[in-house]
């Protein structure tokens, strides 16, 4: 794919989710209460390298996440983004495939991760539950970071 089919690729499929807030909003409105939960990445809160696209359209999540909440909280709407890191899904494990030594990607890929580990999609649907949640009530704006401590540096 042509790198600029690509970049236009990732643009399109990263925002496909605040499109689907934007469709809801309304009936919250209208309700007076809601709670969106959009889905960044890590790219979203630190840059990655050879990610430009990537980590552009996954800050512009963050930052159309934390403006909602801003602009819905005084109306009942909560609005927070998921930020996970590597996690083990179908679409990483083909693209591990990809690589001459598959193994050693894996394992290059789990370092970036302080725990060592890449994340399980479990762990970021808990994520998900705790923010859908009554438990959450307070939470509004947060890029909530589920990167196995990606984010904490190295």
């Amino acid at each position: 794919m042509p790198r600029k089919s690509a970049a236009a690729w990732v643009v399109r499929h990263s925002f496909s989710g605040t499109n689907v807030s934007r469709a809801f909003l309304p009936g919250m409105l209208q309700a007076g209460h809601g709670n969106i939960i959009n889905l960044a990445s890590i790219g979203g809160v630190v840059g990655i390298r050879d990610r430009l696209a990537y980590c552009t359209t996954k800050f512009a999540v963050v930052g159309i996440t934390k403006s909602m909440a801003l602009d819905h909280a005084s109306q009942g709407i909560r609005v927070n983004c998921l930020c996970p890191g590597r996690v083990e899904t179908p679409f990483v494990e083909q693209r591990l495939k990809e690589y001459p030594d598959p193994e050693k990607a894996r394992r290059e890929m789990a370092a970036t991760q302080a725990i060592g580990r890449m994340g399980r999609p479990g762990e970021i649907a808990a994520a998900a539950l705790y923010l859908a949640s009554d438990e959450s009530s307070f939470v509004t704006g947060s890029a909530f970071m589920i990167d196995g401590g990606w984010s904490a540096g190295k």
